[in-house]
């Protein structure tokens, strides 16, 4: 421990945001990020880390690499950090518009000036402390962005052992398997019988014997055997050919009886 850092003579500054950090050198840091714009006493800005937990903001400051002097006659000030400014004398505290400011962040946050001394201070791992050196104003860098993390991968349930594996695709209705038997035709049997239309055709004698009667001479009914059609299967066009055959059949009969009624009377007369 080299002693207590003072910055009594500053109160706490504005929140600001900075400028972008040019190089992230510390963005995987597994502690604690310290920045130290080195401003006008020339140096840019360089970013350091400080593994672990450090105890204090001097502890850090070390830690990361940066080496620092205090002030003869002012306990706990810090004059110089890595040899700059080399025109400070480091006998008495440094004036007000040359000196090193102490400041504090969150990663990707903003600047706060710390009201307590860097040997005070004890800093969060994660954290950013920030050193400017200057006329109090806070470093020209931001404080660096948090690392970015991919998510970890996603655990798989384990499977049973002897499980059923993952079923096949199923086969598209329809279609058989190109790997599989082919599939019969499926077919379709009617059974159909034949209909058999009966087309009977009585000849009657009604209008003979009418006939006869009308004349006033006795009549005689010829015996005229009913003609039955033939029974004959069903086909195209059956139906309308036994309604013509039975239409004539009627028609000759009643011109065979006018005939004979006829013949009659006229051997009578």
């Amino acid at each position: 421990m080299v002693g207590l850092l003072v910055v009594g003579l500053l109160a706490a500054g504005p929140l600001v945001a900075g400028a972008p950090l040019p190089a992230a050198a510390a963005a995987e840091c597994a502690g604690v990020t310290v920045v130290v714009d080195f401003g006008a006493a020339g140096g840019g800005v360089r970013t350091g880390c400080a593994p672990g937990d450090p105890a204090s903001g001097l502890a850090a400051l070390s830690a990361a690499g940066f080496g620092y002097r205090m002030a003869q006659r002012f306990a706990g000030f810090v004059c110089r950090i890595d040899n700059r400014p080399e025109s400070d004398p480091c006998v008495n505290a440094s004036p007000t518009d040359a000196y090193w400011s102490y400041w504090h962040a969150q990663p990707g946050g903003s600047w706060t000036y710390s009201d307590v001394g860097a040997a005070a201070r004890d800093p969060a791992p994660g954290s950013v402390e920030g050193w400017a050196f200057g006329a109090g104003a806070q470093p020209a860098a931001a404080p660096p962005a948090p690392p970015h993390r991919p998510e970890p991968p996603r655990d798989e349930p384990p499977r049973q052992p002897g499980g059923p594996a993952d079923p096949p695709p199923p086969v598209p209705t329809g279609r058989a398997d190109p790997n599989g038997p082919p599939t019969p035709p499926t077919t379709t049997t009617t059974n159909s019988e034949p209909t058999t239309t009966t087309t009977t055709t009585t000849a009657t004698t009604s209008a003979i014997t009418e006939a006869s009667s009308t004349a006033g001479t006795p009549t005689t009914t010829s015996g005229v055997t009913p003609l039955a059609a033939e029974q004959r299967p069903d086909d195209t066009g059956g139906g309308a050919v036994g309604l013509l055959v039975g239409l004539a059949l009627i028609t000759a009969i009643g011109a065979l009886g006018w005939w004979t009624v006829r013949k009659r009377r006229q051997a009578g007369t």
